[in-house]
């Protein structure tokens, strides 16, 4: 359970719900198949997500997003599984936990 209040999906409505959906719709847009298809509803145990992290600010939750996206999936010189190599060293160095 986290200590910081985070609004799954399954529990959001109105502005955060919206933000919610348009983030799904960020992921088509960048074809991302790693969360695209997620199913809504209430989810299994799992870690908390940096999106839900934000879903007490929709609008930061979602723009966060679309950076992310862009950043991982926009076309680069590094293809999607370099960056997200370096994105698990890093946050390995850094001693993040899943």
């Amino acid at each position: 359970m986290p200590w910081i209040k985070v609004i799954q999906e399954h529990e959001a409505e109105g502005e955060l719900l919206d933000a919610y959906h348009r983030m799904r719709e960020v992921n088509i847009e960048y074809n991302d198949e790693f969360t695209r298809d997620a199913p809504p509803g209430p989810p299994t145990a799992h870690p908390v997500t940096p999106p839900e992290l934000a879903s007490l600010n929709p609008l930061s939750m979602l723009y966060g997003r679309q950076f992310m996206m862009h950043v991982m999936r926009s076309p680069s010189r590094l293809t999607p599984a370099q960056r997200e190599m370096i994105a698990t060293v890093t946050s390995s160095a850094s001693h993040c936990r899943a």
